[in-house]
């Protein structure tokens, strides 16, 4: 350490030239190795991930994967959208606040589309099921599972239906946004039938239908139960 001789207080000393040299090669080396390690870390997975890329098989095995996330990213909106409402949540309302839920909601009904988009664009350009743009986009015209396809397909409308009511909720539609958003129970169900009976692996993630299903009908059940015994009181007041 040496001391500064205008402010009067120590400063670290410059490192020699040789000390510099070395930390700058020690840099380049440095970056050089992860360079390297890059190069071969790419060339590897290239090498194993190319027979999946060649497979005719991967733009099904895209869709589905990417429709099973959109399912469990659905089954999350649809639960925390009951539960949101629910009148048992008002003894954790202490503990979670409302203004957190809303934006979890808002952050899963933007994944859900996410998912639901690539779901719908890896199977209408997937050779291999023949499902197809018109499939897709029109019910019952699927040549692999048209019913169950169909089911996905009127989800799908329905759901934009009601996403594009909550978008315009307190601007041009007022409260008879809900109305339209009660819908969402009615399309969780279409569209477990979709995911139970146009998967190839059902047999494989049956706990997760099971789980969700029980899941939102119980919360569904329970929030029109307590409310109907809260209505006699609110009268009564």
């Amino acid at each position: 350490m040496v001391r500064s001789a205008t402010a009067g207080r120590p400063t670290a000393a410059a490192p020699p030239p040789t000390t510099r040299r070395w930390r700058g090669a020690g840099t380049a080396a440095g970056a050089a190795g992860a360079a390297a390690g890059s190069v071969l870390a790419a060339h590897f997975l290239t090498e194993s991930a190319s027979p999946v890329l060649h497979d005719r098989m991967l733009p099904w095995i895209l869709g589905r994967g990417l429709g099973v996330a959109a399912y469990v990213s659905l089954a999350a909106l649809v639960a925390l959208g009951l539960w949101f409402r629910h009148p048992w949540r008002r003894g954790t309302r202490a503990h979670v606040k409302a203004a957190v839920l809303l934006r979890v909601h808002a952050a899963l009904a933007a994944a859900t589309v996410a998912l639901v988009a690539g779901h719908v664009t890896a199977l209408a350009l997937d050779a291999y099921a023949h499902v197809g743009w018109s499939g897709t986009l029109v019910p019952g015209s699927s040549h692999y599972r048209p019913l169950a396809v169909a089911f996905g397909t009127v989800g799908l409308y329905v759901g934009v239906l009601i996403g594009a009511s909550a978008a315009l909720a307190g601007r041009f539609v007022g409260r008879r946004w809900l109305a339209v958003h009660r819908l969402a129970a009615a399309t969780f169900v279409v569209l477990w039938l979709h995911g139970v009976e146009a998967g190839s692996d059902v047999a494989t993630l049956r706990w997760l239908y099971v789980a969700s299903g029980v899941l939102v009908t119980v919360l569904a059940v329970s929030r029109a139960a307590a409310r109907r015994a809260e209505r006699p009181l609110r009268n009564a007041s």
